[in-house]
């Protein structure tokens, strides 16, 4: 249930800052709080806690956000706080996020690597994937990450290609126990 609410907060807000021009706005404001939940653990624990009454989670929002953020990201954050809802604050963040992207036709991928790409390489994949996904624009994370020996390691939306050496060898180990 929780998921849905999440979603429809995002989605009224996603609509909202349309409709006033702020899209790109607060789609940053929700990057940043985003980032904030991933980076302090404290922080979404604190949003979850029912002890803490949500007057002080409130200020803590408002001590947090209020100087870095549009005055409409801030208004999400008094409403769900004062429905006793802001432990969905996480979920609507990434739900605006996803919404904003199919809004924009973003399509989000990832590339691993064990080696940085270089400008060709990164052109090829780009025209893959939105070949692929038929996205009007790409955003792809690149990661470098030398366990995978060889190869990469692709996502884009929920589908991932394994093209890794790691991966072969782990097949190989199943094939032949």
């Amino acid at each position: 249930m929780s998921a849905r609410a999440a979603s429809r907060y995002a989605k009224s807000l996603l609509e909202l800052a349309r409709d006033k021009g702020k899209l790109d706005e607060v789609h940053q404001d929700m990057l940043l709080f985003n980032k904030v939940c991933d980076e302090n653990f404290a922080f979404v624990l604190m949003l979850r806690n029912p002890i803490i009454n949500h007057p002080k989670k409130r200020a803590v929002l408002h001590g947090l956000f209020k100087s870095k953020t549009d005055p409409l990201t801030m208004a999400i954050l008094d409403i769900t706080t004062r429905k006793n809802r802001e432990k969905l604050l996480p979920m609507i963040a990434k739900e605006f996020h996803y919404q904003y992207n199919i809004e924009r036709g973003i399509q989000e991928a990832s590339i691993t690597t064990t080696f940085e790409l270089d400008d060709s390489l990164r052109k090829k994949f780009n025209e893959i994937i939105i070949e692929i996904s038929k996205a009007k624009t790409l955003s792809l994370e690149e990661k470098i990450d030398e366990n995978i020996i060889g190869g990469f390691l692709l996502k884009v939306g929920d589908k991932q290609v394994d093209e890794s050496i790691s991966n072969k060898l782990k097949q190989l180990r199943l094939k032949l126990s």
